[in-house]
């Protein structure tokens, strides 16, 4: 038996939208909420819209969302491959790569890059940096790798393609690596006393906007690769 998963382009993208435009709502109004009242669990429930929780809604949907990213770059690939295209294996990688980022938004592996920056400057072999978010060098290094390394297969796409897809990467890293540098500088020069004050969440709230509108952004494009080249998903029982 075989279930078909027939959605409309339209469809897919108002969904994608509209679920991170609530969560990123939902996080806005948790932290005004708290900084007015004074209240910031509520019986629990207010951390879990709170954005930069790793233990939210927000953050839940982020590893869903890349996860799904993954998936669609793999069914990509899978076609691509079986027609002999030209530069499948990007597919295939991008795939790779979303999956990892899909672990890493879930259990925070580049927060352990500032225990290796915090080693390298104890030892002297690299300049201290700014103090806090001490992963950004690190992750901007990465980020740029990989980015010349996509340079073939983006020139392999259609221009609208390859619009999306630099549209949807640039709106991520501007949260992920941009505002997350701006919270870096806001600590460094004292424009917040700390992490909790409200400035600083509403900066967490743009942050975490534009990343999880990129990602919706990127599904839409890949959603759409998928039904240029005529294909769905489907969930296939085998016959025993």
């Amino acid at each position: 038996m075989d279930i078909k998963l027939n959605i409309k382009l339209s469809t897919f993208c108002i969904t994608q939208f509209s679920i991170v435009t609530l969560l990123v709502l939902a996080g806005l109004a948790a932290y005004i909420y708290a900084h007015i009242t004074g209240h910031e669990y509520v019986l629990g429930f207010l951390p879990l819209f709170d954005v930069g929780n790793e233990q939210s809604f927000p953050t839940y949907f982020s590893v869903l969302n890349l996860l799904l990213a993954s998936i669609l770059f793999f069914v990509l690939y899978l076609f691509e491959k079986a027609n002999h295209h030209k530069g499948f294996n990007y597919w295939l990688y991008l795939a790779v790569l979303f999956l990892l980022l899909s672990c890493d938004e879930s259990v925070g592996v580049h927060e352990n890059f500032s225990n290796i920056h915090d080693y390298l400057a104890a030892k002297d072999i690299i300049p201290a940096l700014i103090s806090s978010h001490t992963w950004l060098p690190f992750g901007g290094v990465f980020v740029f790798f990989v980015g010349v390394s996509l340079v073939p297969f983006l020139r392999s796409l259609s221009k609208q393609s390859a619009f999306y897809f630099v549209l949807s990467g640039g709106i991520f890293l501007t949260g992920a690596i941009g505002f997350e540098y701006l919270g870096a500088v806001m600590l460094e020069h004292g424009l917040v006393d700390s992490k909790a004050d409200l400035l600083y969440k509403l900066r967490r709230v743009f942050e975490e906007a534009f990343e999880m509108y990129g990602i919706a952004i990127l599904n839409c494009a890949l959603y759409r690769e998928m039904l240029n080249r005529k294909l769905c998903l489907a969930i296939h029982r085998s016959e025993s």
